[in-house]
């Protein structure tokens, strides 16, 4: 058995579909977002997966808080999981998948990774995120990819790793937006 490899329709993980080589869709991903006079918008992700007779399944929903200071909650199937955020200024988080295993998501080189934790420093990753380089795909007139690569040995938790990457990454990607703002933000001269 080979790596498996889906590619984001999409660049947003919130809303895309993941595709398998052969152009079929394997998972999708669909955000709501719900406003709420006086408090806010809170938004729903839901994640479904394609059964071999193309049929849907829901396999994970993500629940967003209105208030940023809040944790999503994350269900994968009928099972709440828990992020748990690992660095104190950077951006790991763990999760028990439904092995049992304890799994942590890590950037590493601005790349999405999945390691299985306490399998010794020579743990192999369980699935990679990799973007397209923009600049090559703009002179080529082809629009960039991104894609989730899972060698074999992730493909038994396939559903915890679609759904705690769309969790991760979107959560990442907030933060480095975060991140760019202050650095904009004019210093005040002393």
């Amino acid at each position: 058995m080979s790596t498996l490899k889906l590619i984001l329709s999409r660049g947003d993980p919130l809303q895309t579909d993941f595709l398998t080589t052969d152009n079929r869709v394997s998972y999708t991903s669909e955000t709501f977002t719900y406003p709420r006079p006086l408090h806010g918008s809170r938004a729903t992700t839901t994640v479904t997966r394609r059964d071999p007779v193309g049929g849907l399944l829901q396999v994970g929903v993500i629940e967003w808080p209105a208030n940023p200071d809040d944790r999503p909650q994350v269900v994968i199937g009928t099972r709440s999981v828990e992020m748990t955020k690992t660095g104190l200024y950077t951006s790991p988080e763990k999760f028990q998948a439904q092995d049992g295993r304890i799994y942590e998501w890590q950037i590493s080189n601005y790349r999405a990774q999945l390691v299985p934790l306490h399998a010794g420093n020579n743990a192999a990753y369980i699935a990679t995120f990799l973007q397209s380089p923009q600049g090559f795909f703009k002179a080529w007139n082809r629009k960039p990819s991104a894609s989730l690569f899972v060698p074999p040995e992730g493909i038994h938790i396939l559903d915890d790793i679609v759904v705690t990457f769309i969790y991760f990454e979107s959560q990442w990607r907030d933060r480095e937006r975060f991140r760019a703002r202050t650095w904009d933000l004019p210093v005040a001269a002393a």
